[in-house]
């Protein structure tokens, strides 16, 4: 997460609210909002998450459920940081300069 922006906006997509699971060896990287008014809990939902499972590193995200949701330069961006972190326990990759803001979203074709 190191030099995303703090808010960012995500293409549309599904959110997944009401996760469920012990959250145990968890690590809340992002958050969402869930509107009540579109059937949702009314809470910030994790969306990019770590987790520990023995001496492994698991990175998680809720994000990217339809093609359209998997050209956001912020999901493949996170998923391509989040995988190389799990794989050898630190990023390398760069953020993109037209990584997505809190005022604009941002896709690729």
């Amino acid at each position: 997460m190191k030099g995303l922006p703090a808010e960012w906006l995500h293409q549309k997509d599904e959110l997944y609210d009401r996760l469920r699971g012990p959250g145990e060896n968890l690590n809340v990287l992002a958050t969402a909002y869930s509107p009540l008014e579109q059937r949702g809990s009314g809470r910030n939902e994790p969306m990019l998450m770590t987790l520990k499972y023995g001496k492994g590193r698991i990175f998680h995200t809720t994000l990217g459920h339809e093609n359209y949701s998997q050209k956001c330069i912020g999901f493949i961006t996170t998923l391509q940081r989040g995988t190389e972190w799990a794989a050898i326990g630190k990023v390398t990759q760069s953020i993109p300069t037209d990584f997505p803001t809190a005022a604009k979203g941002s896709a690729r074709q």
